[in-house]
């Protein structure tokens, strides 16, 4: 169980926060609306993991929570801390030339005697902030460090077998087939990719479009998954659905599934926690190992709904997006026509 309570500082306003989330299924789904306390919960795990891996250090993070009152039940060795929307490794190697050149100049300035009096402590803070924009190659190989290779082999042979089974439906349906495209590995020479239709290799992720995202949140979950051999892993991850077409957030979705089956077979300590908006990685994920729960807010307070979603009710914003179907009759009915329903419509 997470629970939060206390007050949070929101502009200059105080929010009341009164979030309970069972963390007993091998996936656990946050959702609903914006701003509803979703990240919290994500971070508030992390805080209590004895080893953490993330962008943003657990100190920093305690800090962020401020005065609210973080308690989690459960014993967590290792934290993966993933934001899919907020990976800049691809930015890094845009200013990675600009970034070595500035430095070697600094350098060059100290050492004829022309430099400012701070140039080595300049000189640090920019290696800081590469540090911080080239995260995810680092994250990554940390994660690897931990991950049984075994495990891996295991992890990727899901992947294989769940990308036969799409490729199926897709050819017996005459459906589009890149449902997942691209394979990303973590090494200490940085990331590599593959593109699993093409056959297209590289390291560079400069050739690449956003799609390295969802790749991303895929190799994290595998690394999360085969690093659970002795240890309880969890996995946080912001908007795994990122900068992912609808059928790729079902298949993360499906993927973690499936390996949290597969853990569950073999006794590993494989968990994982979602922040997201998509009801497609959410029905891919759904199953006997997970519990969906929403989370809400009211002018003064965010809070979690006491039940967990039984697979059927509507979900806030996903399953019935209200604004939309209002907008689309008003348009209707001022112009005489009868409006259509909304596809995603539940039931």
């Amino acid at each position: 169980m997470v629970s939060i309570r206390g007050v949070i500082k929101y502009g200059q306003k105080q929010i009341e926060v009164d979030i309970d989330t069972p963390l007993d299924k091998r996936i656990t789904i946050l959702t609903g609306p914006n701003l509803t306390g979703k990240s919290l919960v994500l971070k508030c795990i992390y805080t209590h993991a004895k080893k953490a891996i993330g962008r943003i250090a657990q100190e920093d993070i305690k800090h962020m929570l401020g005065d609210l009152n973080c308690q989690v039940d459960r014993k967590i060795d290792v934290a993966i801390y993933v934001d899919a929307y907020r990976t800049s490794i691809q930015l890094y190697e845009y200013i990675t030339e600009e970034f070595s050149r500035i430095k070697t100049d600094l350098r060059r300035l100290e050492k004829w005697g022309e430099a400012p009096v701070n140039a080595g402590e300049l000189v640090e803070n920019l290696e800081k902030i590469e540090d911080s924009i080239k995260a995810d190659a680092a994250l990554g190989v940390s994660a690897k460090k931990l991950a049984d290779d075994i495990l891996v082999v295991d992890a990727y042979r899901v992947l294989d077998q769940l990308r036969e089974e799409y490729g199926e439906v897709a050819r017996s349906y005459q459906l589009f087939d890149d449902f997942f495209p691209l394979r990303i590995s973590a090494s200490e020479k940085g990331l590599t990719w593959t593109d699993l239709k093409t056959g297209a290799e590289g390291r560079s992720l400069l050739t690449l479009s956003t799609v390295f995202s969802p790749a991303l949140v895929a190799m994290y979950t595998i690394y999360a998954y085969a690093a659970s051999r002795h240890d309880d892993v969890y996995l946080l991850v912001e908007e795994p659905e990122a900068h992912a077409h609808p059928t790729l957030a079902h298949f993360l979705g499906r993927l973690a599934q499936r390996l949290a089956e597969r853990a569950e077979e073999q006794g590993l300590g494989f968990r994982a926690v979602y922040s997201t908006h998509s009801l497609d990685f959410v029905l891919g994920a759904y199953g006997e190992h997970t519990n969906v729960y929403i989370l809400r807010r009211t002018q003064d307070k965010i809070y979690s709904e006491k039940e967990k979603w039984d697979g059927k009710k509507p979900i806030p914003g996903l399953t019935h997006p209200g604004a939309y179907d209002v907008f689309v009759k008003r348009s209707a009915k001022e112009q005489g026509q009868r409006g259509p329903g909304h596809p995603l419509r539940h039931g």
